[in-house]
């Protein structure tokens, strides 16, 4: 009778160390759309993250030569509430890590939605930019920025902008457009 108690214990444990092992495989790649949302990256793929109003925000391994278009397809599309002035589906991935699909609307204190005053940075000056949180000396270099380099492609590419941080970046994010 023993021999059987300690058998049953045995198998009991080699089982559930069996599912968890199983269980710790499949929860570090993820399927969204048939396709994994994290792998070891090739030569010509790119881990990209996206976030924001899309209907899968998280990582995906997507080609280099794909576009945001293609990302968002694998992010299971935008939300209702995505600012299509605020991305460019055609710009190619290429060496872009982040994506931020920024709202159209927010949800005011009471529980009305109200538009969100944005600025288009490929087209402002330097009034209407710190008129949404840049400080003058960061409007200054955008405009700069601008002038020298030509159009922003891609709301995240305001962090090439000296002056401007991950923190002055996530306080506007919602607040800019490239359109």
């Amino acid at each position: 009778m023993v021999k059987l108690v300690v058998i049953g214990i045995i198998i009991t444990v080699v089982s559930i160390a069996t599912f968890i092992s199983l269980d710790k495989k499949n929860s570090s790649n993820s399927i969204i759309n048939g396709q994994p949302t994290s792998l070891v990256v090739g030569e010509s793929e790119s881990k990209v993250n996206i976030s924001g109003e899309v209907n899968h925000p998280g990582d995906y391994v997507i080609a280099t030569d794909k576009t945001l278009g293609d990302l968002i397809y694998l992010a299971g599309g935008v939300t209702a509430k995505a600012d299509s002035k605020a991305y460019n589906s055609s710009i190619l991935i290429s060496t872009r890590t982040e994506f931020y699909i920024a709202p159209s609307s927010e949800n005011s204190s009471s529980c009305a939605v109200v538009d969100i005053s944005k600025v288009n940075i490929n087209t402002a000056d330097e009034q209407s930019l710190i008129s949404i949180g840049f400080n003058a000396s960061q409007a200054a270099n955008i405009v700069s920025y601008r002038s020298s380099n030509g159009q922003f492609e891609a709301i995240e590419d305001i962090l090439e902008v000296k002056g401007i941080g991950k923190s002055t970046y996530a306080k506007v994010r919602t607040k800019i457009t490239i359109s």
